[in-house]
Order: C-alpha cells, then sequence, then structure tokens
C-alpha cells in the first residue's frame, strides 16, 4: 500500500490506524504544489470485513454525505473528495495539524478545573451542532478530539460511527441499512453508555462520552477503573479529587446510568456548563467598555518617578510657541507671602506708634497756654 498511489493520486505515507470496517492513512496529494498531506479512510475489502458489499457502500455512502452535510463547520474535519476503485470504497479528508487529546491525558495527572470547563464547552458547542444536523457521533473519546496547532481549538474527528437520529436516514431510503448492522454496538468501552452497547444509541449517549472524559481528567483515572454503585449503575469519582460542586452537578447530570435522567441535548447541558462559567472565565473582551475612537486621553505626568524632569521637559516641548502657560503659585509660597506680609504688618505699626509717641508730646506743650502780663 505504501508503494502505490491511490486514485493515481494519493500517496500513502503511514498507516494511521486500523478498525473493525476500516484503516485509515496519512497520505500526500501529488497532483497539488507541494504535495499537500490528507487523510484517507479506506473501507476494507469483503476479503478483510465480513459485511457484505452492498452494506459496505451504504455504510461509506451514509458518512459521506453526514460529512457534506458538515463540510462548512471548521471544527470537524472537511471532506476533499471520495472514490470507489475495485469495490473498495475511499473519502479524502482535511488533515488536521496538531495532536490528539488522550496524549494530555497521563494516569493520576489530573486537570485544572478551568480547563476541563473548556473543554467540555468547546466539545458541547460541537456537539450541538452536529445533532442539530440529526446525527450522532457514537464514537467520542480523547483519541478523537484534536487540538489544532493553529489555534489551539478542539476538533472532533472519525465520523465512521455516526448515526441518523431515530428513524431518519441522511439521504432518503437509499442509505436504508438492514436492522443487525444498523443496531450494532459501535463505540469505545469505558465512554460507552449502557443504551448504546445495546445498539440503541440517542443524542445523549456523545453527552455521556464527553462526561466521562470530563471526569477522566479531572481523576487522572481511566473510565474503566472507575468505581460505581452496585444498585444504581451511577459512577462513584467526587471522592477522587476536590472540585466545585456546581461543576460536579452539571458533569453528573451528563453521566447519568440511564440516559432518562441525563440532560436531553448538547445544547441543554451547554446552557447549565455557562451557569458555572463565572467560577473559571476571566472578564471576557467583549464585557470591557471601551471609550469612543474620537475620545483622546490626556497625558498623566507621573510626579512621583525619578525621571519626572525628563517627562516635564518633554511635556513642555511638545508645546507651539504661542502656547500660553499658566502659572499658579504652590500652596507654600502663598503661605510664605502671608507671613512676609503680617511681618510687615506687624513692624509698620510698631513704627507708628513709636513716631506718635516722641511727636504728640511736642504738640501737647506747644497747645498750652502762656501766661499774661498782668499777673506779673
Amino acid at each position: 500500500m505504501l508503494s502505490q498511489l491511490l486514485k493515481q493520486r494519493y500517496q500513502v505515507v503511514q498507516v494511521l490506524s486500523q478498525g473493525l470496517f476500516c484503516r485509515t492513512y496519512m497520505a500526500q496529494d501529488t497532483h497539488l504544489p507541494e504535495h499537500p498531506t490528507c487523510i484517507i479512510k479506506h473501507f476494507l475489502p469483503s476479503s478483510e470485513c465480513s459485511i457484505p458489499l452492498e452494506i459496505r457502500r451504504r455504510i461509506f455512502t451514509r458518512e459521506v454525505e453526514a460529512l457534506k452535510k458538515l463540510n462548512n463547520y471548521d471544527l470537524v474535519p472537511h471532506l476533499l473528495t471520495s472514490f470507489e476503485d475495485n469495490f473498495e470504497f475511499y473519502l479524502v479528508q482535511e488533515f488536521i495539524e496538531g495532536h490528539p487529546l488522550n496524549t494530555e491525558f497521563i494516569p493520576g495527572k489530573r486537570w485544572s478545573e478551568k480547563k476541563v470547563f473548556q473543554l467540555l464547552q468547546e466539545i458541547l458547542d460541537i456537539l450541538n451542532f452536529i445533532h442539530s444536523q440529526g446525527m450522532i457521533h457514537r464514537d467520542i473519546k480523547p483519541s478523537n478530539i484534536i487540538r489544532r496547532k493553529q489555534d489551539n481549538r478542539l476538533v472532533l474527528i472519525d465520523f465512521g460511527a455516526v448515526k441518523p437520529m431515530g428513524n431518519q436516514s441522511i439521504r432518503g431510503q437509499e442509505n436504508f441499512i438492514p436492522v443487525e448492522y444498523s443496531t450494532i454496538a459501535i463505540g469505545t468501552p469505558g465512554y460507552m453508555p449502557h443504551e448504546q452497547q445495546r445498539g440503541k444509541p440517542r443524542p445523549n449517549s456523545d453527552i455521556y462520552a464527553l462526561g466521562i472524559i470530563g471526569i477522566q481528567a479531572l481523576t487522572g483515572i481511566h473510565p474503566t477503573q472507575l468505581p460505581e454503585d452496585r444498585n444504581t449503575g451511577e459512577l462513584i469519582w467526587q471522592h477522587l479529587t476536590q472540585v466545585n460542586s456546581q461543576l460536579v452537578s452539571v458533569i453528573n447530570n451528563m453521566v447519568h446510568y440511564h440516559f432518562k435522567d441525563r440532560y436531553k441535548s448538547a445544547r441543554e447541558a451547554l446552557e447549565a456548563l455557562l451557569l458555572v462559567k463565572n467560577l473559571y472565565m476571566p472578564l471576557h473582551e467583549s464585557d470591557i467598555t471601551l471609550p469612543p475612537e474620537d475620545f483622546t486621553f490626556e497625558t498623566q505626568i507621573p510626579l512621583s518617578t525619578d525621571n519626572t524632569n525628563q517627562v516635564l521637559e518633554s511635556e513642555l516641548n511638545n508645546y507651539t510657541n504661542d502656547t500660553t502657560l499658566s502659572i499658579f503659585p504652590s500652596k507654600s509660597a502663598l503661605m510664605m507671602g502671608l507671613l512676609i506680609g503680617a511681618i510687615s504688618g506687624l513692624i509698620l505699626m510698631f513704627v507708628s506708634y513709636w513716631s506718635l509717641q516722641i511727636i504728640a508730646p511736642a504738640q501737647v506743650e506747644n497747645s498750652q497756654p502762656k501766661p499774661s502780663g498782668l499777673f506779673r
């Protein structure tokens, strides 16, 4: 396989995985400049898979049609093309550069509550969109979630297990698949709820799987190792970590044993999760009130800094020659002026009083009447 070109175009570089029905390759598109990387999903031939040809074709067509419905959504791989070659089926998808989430799960290592909150929010957003298109993913697990390198966003991959909700088909009845194949239990142990094991998945089966991933992240324990209540089947995990009770409540409502006790939809789960957003998210940029575009900030001079003189000199140099500067006396200078004025007033009063003491007696003496000659 590594030495041949698929459809005389795609050069297989590496075998990534193999499942029950298909094999996945990393390949290069030799018809495009720089030979960009892509992902090819190869539905196994009858010689390697016991499913009849027509059923394999219908399963293949169902996945292709599902991916076409999601093709304008940025958080799932885009379908590039699909083809049939010698009764074997291939679909070519966009390559998402990044790493699968399971590489971030280290046994015994716990994630922070904030990081788990972000994980739940991002994947619930994706599930809300997928479910709104009438599809159930059926294989939500860490290895099917890619953390995209370019923006650190989470991307959901591998829609090989996708199933239409209820009895609806994705495009008419030509995709109808006999009950013995449509109800087969598809999923991954530990992440697959009870009803999915019985071949009857529901939209909140995906929500269950995501809640399990959240518990795994918070506890550092693989879901197959988590204890459960023998009477109710409910998982027992809160004692394994310290988590805010509000987040615990949300996760427990995602992973109840019976689907009737869980959130009915991804939207309902997301709304419940966002009620505790203030516990983990900083002030969002949209919550900050920005000034109008024509608003001008006044320059604040940091008088307490060591470079005060430089700042003042710089500010003064910015004025034009016709700028009038208003200079106001400081408080200390004003007090000094008042004090000097008071002292000067006292001195003036003293000098005036002293002058009066000298001048007044002379005036009194000159004003006395002189004796007449009759009495001599």
